[in-house]
Order: structure tokens, then sequence, then C-alpha cells
């Protein structure tokens, strides 16, 4: 990465001809990539739309069970909602929309996943909540995490891992079948789509390879989407987007965020990752190298909405957006991981191991490096030899990469219109005009490319170079800006 953004400064000293043709090269490659971006996004909405209509509930009570689809009357649904510092105002809307869930609720065990570092506050939500929506449920359990235990990052995944544990527990004294078990994981401010659950049911149980599978929602960061400042609001749907496209291509996909799998899967390959920041897409590899490449994600084209980044105040809201972002570039960490175990597990095919590591090579490079290339590398050999600024290519270039860049706005304009499409009603207090801002942001996909994108990947992967290994950092959740 970092031979990639010095090596056109130097050469446009001696090379400069080089570098010009490479950034009308790279801008030509990156036009397509936008295009074919464009695409699968159109794809993945009009799949989402098509999934929200369908009566996933009559398709589940038709299903005949056989001897590779399941019987639905038995499967569970358990959800861990993991907590850390969340007030009420969070936690209450998540666990009101499982109940809203149109899935048999005493087939539903709900998991609160507490931190023994949130103590007081955890103990007092979770009886507020036990005492609301216990009832609801085929039972209502609360863990706690103890903090402290060697070996352990303080993260989400230790946290989850010890209530999968616990939910395995309490299975077991059920004497429920762990394969009949789905266990969707959230974060505390994940709302669910009335018939999430039973679209995943009904996944799972015609899924004949369902104990090798991960089944992937959409996450549609719009809570308080109205409430978000521009920038904030941009990047929380480009990560929408960016799941869209790839839910379309699904031998792509990853575990993000919310997750499902059967316990069974998850006892298999011993939970999550407790010593890592990014557990998500860990999961996907550690599932992947267990069953020696036989593991998929299976997307589910259906919402779970969360929030987007927003704190009391706008620079505060800045600060932890760029948090969030280094947080998620640092899934750089896993990289050594991913190639080692592929040079080990030769029984699993050779294109198949170089393709995987390809694409999480490709995808951490271009993240740090293509928005500096699109916004700064053009001008290098003009800015820095002044010989090659007279010469017919040294002029051509920006002319060339303008037209070519107009193109791209294809993609917003598209961007623009999927957004007004996804968003929540408009709160009263807010203007029609608002509306329009909504569209509008996309005009500063520039911004949040580099300050937003590349620079919080630079940033994670020289951290990770240096062996200035990252903690994790929880989001700070809020519903609005104080003194708007």
């Amino acid at each position: 990465m970092w031979i990639a953004l010095i090596a056109p400064f130097v050469l446009s000293f001696t090379y400069p001809t080089a570098v010009g043709i490479f950034i009308i090269l790279f801008d030509l490659y990156w036009i397509y990539k936008a295009l074919i971006t464009g695409y699968h996004l159109v794809v993945g909405f009009l799949h989402m739309r098509k999934y929200m209509r369908m009566p996933w509930k009559k398709k589940l009570e038709a299903v005949q069970p056989s001897a590779i689809i399941a019987d639905p009357a038995f499967v569970y649904n358990a959800v861990i909602l993991a907590t850390y510092k969340e007030e009420m105002d969070i936690l209450r809307p998540s666990v009101e929309s499982i109940v809203k869930s149109d899935f048999a609720h005493e087939r539903i065990i709900f998991v609160l996943a507490t931190e023994e570092r949130d103590k007081q506050r955890a103990h007092t939500n979770a009886a507020i909540l036990k005492k609301e929506f216990g009832s609801a449920f085929y039972d209502f359990i609360v863990t706690e995490h103890p903090d402290g235990i060697k070996g352990e990052m303080k993260a989400k995944g230790a946290n989850v891992t010890w209530a999968a544990k616990k939910l395995s527990d309490y299975v077991n004294q059920k004497g429920i079948d762990p394969e009949m078990v789905i266990v969707s994981t959230a974060d505390a401010d994940s709302r669910f789509h009335p018939h999430y659950f039973s679209a995943l049911t009904y996944e799972f149980v015609t899924n004949p390879n369902r104990q090798r599978r991960s089944f992937q929602p959409i996450p549609v960061f719009a809570n308080n989407i109205w409430e978000a400042p521009a920038i904030a609001r941009l990047l929380a749907y480009g990560s929408t987007f960016w799941q869209l496209v790839e839910s379309t291509r699904p031998w792509r996909l990853m575990n993000f965020s919310t997750h499902a799998m059967s316990l069974a899967l998850l006892q298999a390959i011993d939970y999550w990752d407790v010593t890592v920041v990014n557990e998500d897409s860990c999961q996907f590899w550690r599932a992947y190298y267990t069953y020696q490449g036989d593991h998929e994600v299976v997307p589910i084209f259906f919402p779970v909405y969360m929030d987007a980044v927003l704190a009391d105040t706008f620079w505060l809201t800045m600060q932890n957006q760029y948090r969030q972002r280094l947080r998620w570039a640092y899934g750089v960490e896993h990289f050594p991981h991913v190639v080692l175990d592929a040079w080990k597990h030769t029984e699993i095919s050779l294109i198949d191991r170089i393709v995987k590591v390809w694409r999480l090579y490709e995808a951490n490079f271009s993240w740090a490096t293509a928005s500096i290339f699109i916004a700064f590398v053009g001008w290098f050999p003009t800015l820095v030899n002044r010989t090659f600024a007279h010469t017919v290519l040294a002029y051509n270039i920006p002319l060339y990469t303008t037209r070519l860049m107009a193109i791209t706005w294809v993609g917003l304009i598209i961007s623009a219109y999927i957004t007004i499409q996804l968003l929540p009603p408009r709160p009263s207090h807010f203007r029609r005009r608002h509306e329009l801002m909504m569209a509008l942001q996309w005009f500063l996909v520039p911004i949040g490319a580099i300050f937003f994108g590349s620079i919080p990947s630079i940033h994670a992967q020289t951290r990770l170079m240096f062996g200035k290994y990252m903690g994790f950092w929880t989001t700070q959740k809020s519903t609005a800006i104080k003194n708007r």
C-alpha cells in the first residue's frame, strides 16, 4: 500500500509518461468497477423490494419436510443482542422489533448479552426489558460476560461467545437440537423487519447444506438517519449499498454485523474469535477453513435497521465516524491468518484459495489507495516535472480524467434515487426540503471517500505494519445532535 502511494510521486521525476498512462488506465478500470457496482446495486435493491413483498409466513407454513428439507415446526430462532453502555432508548425499540415479528414467538429465544464492565446499567436495563417483554418469547435470557478473562479482547466477539455458550447450555437442558436453532447475533441498535425471522427460517430449512451456511441480511443504517449530518448519512447509505451489491454476488459475500447461523455450526467453530476487533468477517474464514472450503454466506434480502453514526455534537459525530471506519478497516488484521491457512489447507481447491486471498488483498489495497489515486496522482507528473508539463499528454490527462470520472455520476444519481426509496418516514419537525438534501448529499462522495475511506484504511494498515495493534471501540449511540 505504501509503495503504491509513494511510487507515483517518485516516478513522476523520472518516468512521468508512465505515471500519466497509469492514471488513465486506472481511471478506466475504476469506471468499469463503478458501472458493475451500479448494476449490482440496482439488482440488489430490486431483490430487496421483491423479498419484502413476498408472503414469507405462508411460504414457511407451506414447507413440506423431506430428507433434505427440515421441518420448520421444530426450528427455534435465538437472538443474541449484544449491549455495552447503551441506554433504554436504544435497546427498547430493538427488542420491540423482535416482538413484532410474524414468526411464532413461542419459538424465539431472546438473549441479552451484557458486560460485567457495565454491570449497574446492564442490570437495570435487563430488569426493565425482562419485565416488559419477558413473556413475549419462549424465554428471555440475560448473560453477563465477566471482565478480565485471560486471552480475551474487550470486544463484541468475547461477549457474544460467552452468551452463545450459555445458550448452548440452556438448549441442552431443554432437550432442543442445536442443529434446529438459528442464532442471529446483533448489535444493540438492530431492529428487525417483521418478516425477517420467517424468511430466515424458510431459507434455513430449505437449504440442504444449512449446517455449513451463514445467513446475511442487509444492514440499513437508517434508524436515526434524519437526525444525522450529511456526511454521516452518506457513509451510512454507502455501507448499506455495498452490502446490497455484495449480496447479489454471494460467491464474494462475507459476514457483516448482524448475521445468522445454526447453533451447531457455532459450536463446531468454537463460536466467535475472542481475540480480534472485527469478529463478524473473521467468522466467515473460521467456518470456511473448518469445513475445508465448504462454507458460504447466503444472502437474505431483508433489511435489519441500524443507527447511523450520531453523537451529541457534529464534531464528535465526525470523530466517532472516523473511529468506526478505522475499526472496520482494521479487518486487514485477518489477512495474515487467511494467507497462512490457505497455504495449510491443501484439500481446498488451489484456484478457490488463490481467488479468496486475492479478493481480500484487493479489497484492502483498493480501500486505501483508490480515492487517493483518482484525486491526486494525476497531478503529480505535471507538478514535479516541468519538462513533462509542456507535453501533449500532460495537457490532456486532466481532461481525460475529468471526462472519464463524469461517467461515474450516473452511479451517484442511481444511489440518490435508491436513498430516497429507503428513507424511513420523514419526522414532522423536518421539512420536505430535507428529502432533497438526502439526494444532494451524494455530491460529498469525494470527501467521504478520502477522509472516511482511504485515510482510515491507510491508518489501520500502518498501525498493523508497526505492530500498534488496536482494541475494540464501541460506537456511541445518540438519537439527535444537541443544540442543533
